[in-house]
């Protein structure tokens, strides 16, 4: 009876001991903490990046537009672009340009640059990418096309990525997201901007 009424004590006081309880608290919460700081972290840097990437397509638009005529000058625009991504690196965005005549009511493209590939649209081609809506078909009307865009790479892309192999079986869906934006000026000069007599040239 004396074991049975020491044992029942020892428990009793063990189950109301409080020594320990913050650091197993601290312990089970700080994985959620540091993820929660993490996710934080990701998602100010995810909307600068697609703040950036918006910023430069339109700028870069912008400068086209109110040019008459941008041959030999593309390595001005390569750097406009590394300026507009400071402080990221710009390796990874891709901007393309070009103009487009309107014909058929249907966009057509007349030239086109890429900072990433050099003809990112085949001239009378219509370009992806870009959205015209009705009453901008006019036929006859030039327009200055731009797009920007680039695949953010998150800082736990990985282990989310591995966390979705074990759950669903399906892994390489959190590792990036595609940032991208598109614009569509008016020629500020000059009813189509030149490059290399391309509009000059181009069958109207």
């Amino acid at each position: 009876m004396k074991f049975r009424a020491r044992l029942l004590n020892l428990v009793g006081g063990f189950s109301k001991s409080q020594a320990g309880v913050a650091a197993i608290e601290f312990a089970m919460t700080i994985p959620f903490l540091l993820f929660l700081f993490v996710g934080m972290v990701e998602l100010i840097t995810a909307i600068s990046y697609d703040r950036r990437v918006s910023k430069t397509g339109s700028s870069i638009a912008d400068l086209v537009a109110r040019s008459s005529d941008v041959t030999g000058k593309m390595d001005d625009i390569e750097r406009a672009i590394a300026h507009q991504m400071t402080p990221y690196d710009d390796a990874d965005i891709d901007v393309r340009i070009g103009m487009v005549l309107i014909k058929a009511n249907s966009p057509e493209i007349v030239w086109s640059w890429g900072n990433k590939v050099p003809v990112p649209w085949a001239k009378g081609s219509k370009p992806d990418g870009v959205s015209f809506s009705a009453n901008m078909k006019s036929n006859g009307q030039y327009y200055l096309i731009s797009t920007s865009s680039l695949d953010y790479n998150f800082i736990l892309g990985k282990l989310l990525s591995n966390l979705s192999q074990v759950l669903t079986g399906e892994s390489d869906q959190f590792t990036s997201i595609a940032l991208s934006d598109s614009f569509v000026l008016h020629p500020r000069k000059v009813s189509c901007v030149e490059y290399y007599n391309s509009c000059a040239n181009y069958p109207s």
